[in-house]
């Protein structure tokens, strides 16, 4: 990126050095869909700056963080009306390789490059210089006269007469005294304070000290020799960009194997990042690695405080070396010294970020890695039809596992044929799932019910005028949620309390709720098997790590019996009891207009299949369906996934769809129908035409109103190799989008709704 050379300097004034800083605000014009929020600032005489530098700007009358671009000597624009930049952070620059990243992500997604540059600026406590803390003692030359004295000095004085100087925080915590009175004593001389130094931070060689003294005193990997063969073939290529395929089954040890290639990379002094889709795998994930490691990773997502972001940013940009495990967000850390990235569970879509800047993690991890010049290893039981083509093709090197470690088998997979072992009426468990529970619970072993509805019934009907409870402002139905006795929204979170009262004609007792969630399946539950534990892994009910946790840790420790869980129990656990696994609906997903339903229902299953029986007990898995001969439940029954990866994919080659081709999907939306409707008209009448491109819509979106938005979509269909962006940038610059229209641009979309 020729803007990034420091030879674009032009010496012919060596007065006015011009900074050019891109902020963190997000700038879209009609025509520059992707604004470079890219302004030009003076540089004081004598100021020491560089590219890269983190700077403290004034911007639209208030002040905002940004980050040094390029330095020039020329600008367009008068120095009189021009702007100096205020600070410069004390934190190191932002490496250019950081930075090239971002202007890819934003040239790739067509995000505002201030919203990607966000991401980045994650921390802002990180960038500011360190506040020096006072420590406050009586003073040594100061005479008191007690008597004259108010009752909170006297309380301060005496404090103060047996304790070391402490924080004025701390003074006033312990003493019960205002602020005020501290400051007043100070300036009176009857207290007097230090400035507490800032403890140095340690430096690179003495942190790698640690890190290798930890590992060394760490349990040893075992590796079985299939482990070690794999993790061979990914050392040979280590120290360049190569993008690893690690295919194994589930319990098959892939963690242990990137594990090995991370240990080399610490012992090295660098940087390794581990990408997890959903933060309620980081706990017992944790404790893995700290097993392996004899340390604690840094830990990366929204909801860490602001204290532990700011130490974990400063110190990946200062280079030390370490391990951030995180969610998709740890992608944008400012890594200085980045020798391997790991996308776990790589199919997983919880890799695809929905809201604002709208990216695959996955796919940007590999664009991260080529920048860095480093591995990646995309690891999964269950591999994506884009990563599977991709290994076909030879542009990823193809690593697997075939066999679970240690004594674990595959477990028996089985289908329970619904049309012809009915539930009885309002109930969910078949008759045969019900014997082989209770076999299981006499055995002492653990049980897993698995449906991937929340709440306690999808639909509520008014059984007088038929009309189905839905939400007011989107086109979805409300789910009851019986713990928390409210009617919730799933699109916009809108909730209000339950009432057996119908909201349109106004019948009383008249509410049917139809369908299960785990709330009502677990009703079911107590009523078949009152005497066994029960308990509940829902999104609902454990929403954060700190809740998780303990329940996860009581499953592991045997003090639950029968586990009923949504897709957060799907993935990433380890329960050593749990042999018998469940699944109530295996029906669910397998239809409506989504491209990847097959694919996505295929690794659901394989992956909650693949909790039952990971030590040396062998597992059973049974699938409640009314389409026990589908493909993707024959091919988890006969465990033959590659046969069914070949089948889909001449499914979708035939059909001209990823990843074979390249789709996007482009949202607009506003409150007003009408202005909404009429513009999405005028803008299909400009519709480019291109060989071998086809554009399709506009149409209202399957949701067509969240949040009081009225939705249309347009869908882009073309060959890998157009530039599709280059294509919807030139479609939408002729045509002047009203202010009260929103557009959301979505590459390689996962979600059609």
């Amino acid at each position: 990126m020729a803007y990034l050379r420091d030879n674009l300097v032009k010496k012919n004034d060596p007065l006015f050095l011009i900074a050019k800083v891109r902020v963190s605000v997000p700038i879209s014009s009609q025509n520059f869909q992707n604004g470079k929020s890219e302004f030009d600032y003076l540089v004081s005489k004598g100021t020491q700056i560089q590219i890269g530098n983190i700077v403290e700007v004034s911007f639209r009358n208030r002040t905002i963080w940004g980050v040094v671009y390029s330095l020039e000597y020329e600008t367009r624009i008068k120095h009189s009306k021009l702007k100096q930049i205020l600070s410069i952070s004390g934190v190191s620059p932002i490496k250019l390789c950081n930075l090239e990243f971002l202007e890819k992500v934003s040239e790739w997604t067509m995000a505002p490059f201030g919203q990607v540059l966000r991401a980045l600026l994650s921390a802002p406590n990180a960038y500011k210089d360190e506040t020096p803390i006072f420590y406050y003692s009586l003073s040594s030359a100061a005479q008191f006269e007690m008597e004259k004295l108010s009752k909170a000095r006297k309380k301060v004085i005496n404090w103060c007469m047996q304790k070391p100087p402490v924080s004025i925080n701390t003074l006033c915590k312990e003493i019960g005294v205002s602020r005020n009175t501290i400051n007043s004593m100070f300036q009176e001389g009857q207290l007097e304070r230090v400035q507490n130094s800032l403890k140095p931070k340690e430096d690179t060689q003495t942190i790698l000290k640690h890190l290798k003294t930890a590992i060394g005193a760490a349990s040893k990997l075992n590796l079985s020799t299939e482990q070690q063969q794999a993790a061979d073939q990914i050392i040979v290529h280590e120290n360049k960009f190569n993008i690893v395929l690690l295919d194994g089954v589930t319990g098959s040890g892939k963690t242990e194997v990137y594990f090995e290639l991370v240990k080399r990379q610490i012992l090295s002094g660098n940087q390794c990042l581990i990408l997890l889709p959903e933060i309620a795998l980081t706990a017992g994930w944790v404790d893995r690695f700290n097993r392996w490691f004899g340390f604690t990773p840094y830990i990366w997502h929204s909801g860490i405080t602001a204290s532990k972001k700011k130490i974990i940013w400063r110190d990946i940009n200062e280079g030390y070396p370490g391990v951030v495990v995180g969610a998709r967000s740890a992608l944008f850390l400012p890594f200085s010294s980045l020798s391997v990235i790991v996308v776990d569970e790589e199919h997983d879509v919880g890799y695809k970020q929905e809201e604002q800047v709208i990216y695959n993690a996955r796919d940007m991890a590999i664009l991260r890695a080529k920048l860095a010049e480093c591995n990646i290893i995309l690891a999964s039981a269950t591999p994506s039809l884009e990563s599977w083509t991709n290994m076909l093709s030879g542009r990823y090197q193809h690593i697997t596992l075939t066999n679970r470690y240690g004594l674990a088998t595959m477990p028996d997979i089985q289908t329970i044929d619904l049309t012809k072992n009915k539930p009885l009426f309002g109930k969910w468990i078949s008759e045969p799932l019900i014997s082989n529970i209770k076999e299981k619970l006499n055995s002492k072993q653990q049980v897993l019910l698995y449906l991937n509805r929340r709440g306690y019934a999808p639909i509520s009907v008014c059984n007088g005028c038929g009309m189905k409870q839905s939400c007011h402002q989107c086109d979805s139905l409300l789910v009851t949620h019986r713990l928390s006795n409210l009617l919730r929204c799933h699109q916009c979170g809108v909730a209000r309390p339950f009432e057996n009262k119908c909201q349109s004609c106004g019948q009383t007792d008249t509410i049917q709720l139809v369908g299960p969630g785990v709330e009502r399946l677990a009703e079911e539950v107590y009523e078949l098997f009152p005497d066994a534990r029960v308990t509940i892994l829902s999104s609902d009910t454990l929403s954060n790590p700190k809740q998780i946790e303990p329940t996860i840790q009581s499953i592991e420790k045997g003090e639950v019996d029968i586990i009923i869980g949504t897709q957060m129990v799907s993935k990433g656990h380890h329960f050593p009891k749990l042999t018998c696994v469940a699944v109530i609906d295996g029906d669910f997903g397998l239809s409506g207009g989504d491209l990847r339903a097959g694919e996505r229902t295929f690794q659901m299953l394989t992956q909650v299949a693949g909790r039952s029986g990971r030590e040396n007990q062998r597992g059973t898995v049974f699938i409640q369906t009314s389409e026990p001969f589908h493909p993707v439940l024959q091919a988890l029954k006969t465990q033959k996934r590659d046969n069914y990866f070949k089948l889909e994919l001449e499914m979708r080659d035939s059909a001209n769809m990823p990843p074979y081709r390249r789709l996007a999907a482009i949202i607009y939306s506003s409150i007003d129908e009408t202005a909404i409707t009429t513009y999405v008209k005028k803008l299909a009448n400009l519709k480019p035409q291109f060989e071998d491109v086809y554009i399709h819509g506009p149409a209202p979106a399957p949701i067509y109103k969240i949040k009081g938005r009225h939705r249309f979509r347009f869908l882009v269909n073309a060959p890998k190799k157009v530039n599709m962006q280059k294509i919807i940038h030139g479609w939408h610059s002729s045509l002047v989008m009203p202010a009260i229209i929103r557009r959301q641009i979505d590459i390689d979309p996962y979600n059609f709704m």
